[in-house]
């Protein structure tokens, strides 16, 4: 079972920062070279400095930017820039954003401290793979700051309504920030402490499975840590903080549990042209030609289309230049029972980013180079980086419904690189949960 937890936070303290905008930023994964130096830029107190902070020459073992981390936290919470909570807590976090044709959808979660399980337990579930590079970085800096400095982003199934109210209510308060970033997602954060509320809470995430959205790499990191804790940690018990992870928690009921595709650009070094693509896939996809034109407005078009006929089978856009985006239906979804036995998708409710990798790239085109293929969410630049001849092709994917991403991985699969991006990404520097070994969370007696 879920274990849920509030716990006594650290925010920043707006009357030192100012404007809460300018020290918050994305995830420290989804943070480019440039962005990451202007972070450093925008504002001194900058949540970059802790999640992502600057490699400098001459460093070592002795001086690094993990330890760096340690002391920017140690004196912004010694000069009042982070306060602490007074009592536990968890926060509701909403993020209303733009979406399509001038519509807005808003996603609301609730940030609280979650019992850390290994996978096989079935309460925690993944639906990537990790690598050890982003790891080991990521422990680095928890053992010089041990502090949960961004949240795992999971989403959660089951009838949601005793939490929908308990979450409506906290929002009819005033919240603790209200603001907008650069993409125009309003972000407001709100403080639950009531102990009727937080029993409450405590009580219905008890059954639930939580299946990770963002985050592979952090929970994985914090089970390393955890295990490093209780090895070190005499006086340990179930209830110390570094047995739990700062999670925000989504229902998947929620309407603004937005997942977006990721398309997939073949390099051209590659060596294969558009007719030899077309032919390879011949066999197992049948062809419709739209006209594009040479402009960009009429793709959006035929990904509305895509999306709608995706609904009724396996159905992919294809673009390798000139005026016509190619849409792909696969003849066969039967057929996918075969690809069981050399470890491609299962049945013919695979996943279209499965059919893709398994049976596209590699049985078809036998593109085994991870290499060859570069990712984008951004339908126009894909487009563009065929049109200009940086790709040799652009493959486009309608976006995984949550329901199937978490029928997916509850049978223990794992799924590509790139298979999901959940917008918007949640924000780093709203709130932190330290998982020091001195710390313990209270069990709320109520919920008992």
């Amino acid at each position: 079972m879920a274990r849920l937890r509030p716990f006594r936070g650290y925010r920043y303290n707006v009357e030192k920062v100012g404007d809460l905008g300018a020290v918050v930023s994305p995830p420290y994964d989804v943070i480019p070279d440039e962005l990451r130096r202007e972070l450093h830029r925008r504002h001194p107190h900058n949540v970059i400095r802790l999640i992502l902070g600057e490699d400098r020459t001459g460093d070592d073992a002795a001086e690094n930017r993990y330890l760096r981390a340690r002391r920017y936290f140690q004196e912004w919470e010694e000069t009042g820039i982070l306060l602490r909570e007074t009592a536990p807590a968890f926060y509701v976090y909403d993020q209303q954003y733009p979406w399509k044709r001038g519509g807005r959808r808003v996603r609301t979660g609730l940030i609280g401290a979650v019992g850390l399980e290994e996978y096989g337990a079935r309460v925690v579930f993944p639906h990537e793979r990790t690598m050890p590079g982003p790891k080991a970085d990521r422990l680095s800096l928890m053992q010089a700051l041990p502090v949960n400095l961004e949240q795992i982003f999971c989403f959660y199934p089951g009838p949601s309504g005793s939490i929908t109210d308990v979450l409506r209510s906290a929002t009819r308060t005033d919240p603790l920030c209200d603001f907008r970033d650069e993409a125009g997602v309003r972000h407001r954060l709100w403080l639950l402490q009531k102990p009727e509320a937080v029993a409450c809470l405590v009580t219905a995430f008890r059954d639930r499975p939580l299946f990770i959205a963002d985050g592979h790499h952090r929970y994985e990191t914090a089970l390393t840590f955890r295990e490093e804790m209780r090895r070190a940690d005499a006086t340990g018990g179930p209830e110390k903080a570094y047995n739990f992870v700062m999670m925000t928690l989504v229902s998947i009921e929620d309407e603004g549990l937005t997942v977006l595709p990721t398309h997939r650009l073949i390099r051209v070094e590659w060596g294969r042209a558009g007719a030899e693509i077309v032919r390879l896939l011949e066999p197992h996809f049948s062809r419709e030609e739209r006209v594009i034109g040479h402009g960009e407005g009429g793709l959006q078009t035929y990904l509305e289309e895509m999306e709608e006929r995706g609904r009724h089978g396996h159905v992919f856009g294809l673009y390798t230049g000139g005026e016509t985006f190619t849409l792909l239906t696969l003849k066969d979804p039967g057929g996918l029972e075969r690809l069981t036995e050399r470890g491609g998708p299962r049945g013919a409710q695979a996943l279209d980013v499965v059919i893709l990798e398994h049976l596209i790239f590699q049985r078809v085109f036998q593109l085994t180079d991870p290499e060859m293929i570069r990712f984008t969410q951004d339908e126009e630049v894909a487009l563009r980086e065929v049109r200009h001849g940086r790709a040799a092709a652009a493959f486009f994917l309608n976006p995984i419904p949550v329901t199937q991403i978490a029928a997916a991985v509850s049978t223990g699969q794992r799924l590509p690189p790139k298979s999901t991006y959940f917008y918007p990404k949640l924000l780093s520097g709203l709130v932190f949960f330290q998982v020091d070994p001195r710390e313990g969370l209270d069990v709320p007696t109520t919920s008992l």
